[in-house]
C-alpha cells in the first residue's frame, strides 16, 4: 500500500549482476518519520537496494523516488539530503579522521562543523587517528559522523553498528537515532542484530530473493502460536544463510 507521505518509494525495481537477479520486481514504501529495519540473508539484495536509493547504482528496470527525487537522474540532490553509511568505508590509510570529515564537508552545503565535533565527542571518536590505524569500530563511528553532520532528512545505513562496543551502540540507537525519530526524520537501516532492531526500529521489512516478502510494524513480528514469521526467525534465517553461503 502506498503511503501519501512516503520518503522512499520503489516500483518493480530490478538489478541483475550477470544472470543473477539481485533485485527482482521489488516494491517499497517507507513512511515519513519511521525507523525501518531491512533484514534478510546474505545475497538477498539489501546493500544493492540501498545503493540504488542513494544513486550509487542504476537499476536495470523499475523506478524509485527518494524525498520526491529520482536517484538515478538526481543523485547529487538526493545525497545532499540523505545521510548514507555504506557497508564498508574506503579511505587512504594515511588520511586522518579530521581531514576526511573536512573533505566530506566541502561537498555538503548544509555541513555543520560544530555538529561533526559534537558527534565525534559523543561517540568518543579520536579525529587525529589515521584511517589505516583505526579499528573496525572506529571506522564505523567516523562513517556515522560523516552521515549525520549535514543534518540529513533521511538516513540510509548499511550495518551501521558493526564493530561498535555495547556503550557506543546504545549511544547511537537510543541517543542519536531516537532523537532523529522524535524530530520527524526517517531512517532505513540494515542490521542482523535482534537487539538493535528491537531497540530502535518501529517497522521491519524482510527481503528475500530480491523482493520484500513481508513488512509491517515491529509489534506484528512478535512470535505467535500461528507459526507466522517473527523477527527472531527472520534474522536467524539470514544468519544461517550467510554461514552456509
Amino acid at each position: 500500500m502506498k503511503h501519501e507521505t512516503s520518503v522512499i518509494s520503489a516500483r518493480n525495481l530490478g538489478v541483475k549482476f550477470g544472470r543473477k537477479h539481485v533485485l527482482d520486481g521489488l516494491d517499497l514504501d517507507l513512511p515519513q518519520g519511521s525507523v525501518t529495519a531491512l533484514v534478510g540473508g546474505n545475497g538477498a539484495g539489501k546493500s544493492t537496494l540501498l545503493r540504488v536509493l542513494v544513486g550509487a547504482l542504476v537499476p536495470d528496470r523499475g523506478s524509485a523516488r527518494v524525498l520526491g527525487l529520482d536517484p538515478t537522474r538526481e543523485g547529487e540532490r538526493v545525497r545532499e539530503r540523505v545521510g548514507y553509511v555504506a557497508d564498508r568505508l574506503e579511505i587512504q590509510p594515511r588520511t586522518r579522521g579530521r581531514e576526511w570529515l573536512e573533505f566530506v564537508g566541502s561537498f555538503r552545503r548544509t555541513w555543520d562543523p560544530a555538529e561533526a565535533q559534537r558527534l565525534a565527542e559523543l561517540l568518543q571518536l579520536e579525529l587525529d587517528t589515521r584511517f589505516g590505524e583505526m579499528s573496525k569500530g572506529t571506522r564505523a563511528k567516523l562513517a556515522l559522523v560523516a552521515a549525520l553532520a549535514h543534518r540529513p532528512e533521511l538516513l540510509v545505513l548499511d550495518e551501521p553498528f558493526s564493530g561498535l562496543d555495547v556503550e557506543t551502540r546504545l549511544a547511537v540507537t537510543q541517543g542519536i537515532l531516537g532523537h532523529l525519530r522524535d524530530d520527524g526524520r526517517s531512517v532505513l537501516l540494515v542490521s542482523h542484530s535482534t537487539n538493535d532492531v528491537e531497540r530502535v526500529a518501529d517497522r521491519v521489512l524482510v527481503l528475500e530473493q530480491g523482493r520484500i516478502v513481508r513488512g509491517g510494524e515491529l509489534e506484528s513480528f512478535a512470535a505467535s502460536a500461528s507459526g507466522g514469521l517473527d523477527l527472531e526467525s527472520a534474522l536467524l534465517r539470514g544468519k544461517l544463510e550467510e554461514v552456509m553461503s
